[in-house]
């Protein structure tokens, strides 16, 4: 039988999925629509908040635009994408932990967590290596960069719109895939 998302992949363990669904601050959550509304509010807000800035600086480390000048506004914008991370990060952790078997079964779920892991190692190790002082190397981490977090925006738009094998369907289904 084909897997409840998409067409299988890997994910986290079932079991420890059914713990955090069962367990009773995410009982006792799970009715509260506007509390999940709030929340995705602000998931999607940081997101496009971290995304929006992480474009503007990195384009222009990228070499585009020579003639701007970042120099007095690069420390407030790294700090409202420092923000606007971790209100991405802590609204994305709510919304796991107020649907844990909806949201970790999703076929992206999981290689959007690596993406997020690999952005956050290039931001704390690659980015401050002094190497990264020559032109070429700094274009390619930037473009390194902008490849990470595009691909994280991408894996949740494929978990957004994914939804779950409806057992239904399965007279659909190619008899291979049964």
């Amino acid at each position: 039988m084909p897997e409840v998302y998409g067409s299988g992949g890997f994910h986290l363990p079932v079991a420890l999925l059914v713990a955090l669904a069962t367990s009773d601050l995410r009982i006792a959550v799970y009715g509260l629509r506007w509390l999940y509304g709030i929340t995705r509010f602000l998931h999607l807000l940081g997101m496009a908040g971290f995304l929006g800035m992480i474009l503007l600086l990195e384009v222009k480390r990228l070499g585009f635009f020579p003639a701007a000048s970042f120099q007095e506004a690069r420390l407030p914008i790294v700090a409202l994408m420092n923000v606007a991370f971790a209100v991405t990060l802590v609204s994305g952790l709510a919304l796991f932990f107020y649907d844990p078997i909806g949201v970790g079964l999703h076929t992206m779920f999981l290689p959007k967590l690596i993406l997020i892991c690999a952005g956050l190692l290039h931001a704390t190790t690659l980015e401050r290596m002094k190497a990264l002082r020559t032109p070429k190397l700094r274009r390619l981490s930037a473009g390194a960069a902008l490849t990470i977090w595009v691909l994280v925006i991408g894996c949740s738009t494929w978990n957004a719109v994914e939804r779950p094998f409806n057992p239904a369907d399965v007279h659909r289904l190619d008899p291979r895939e049964r």
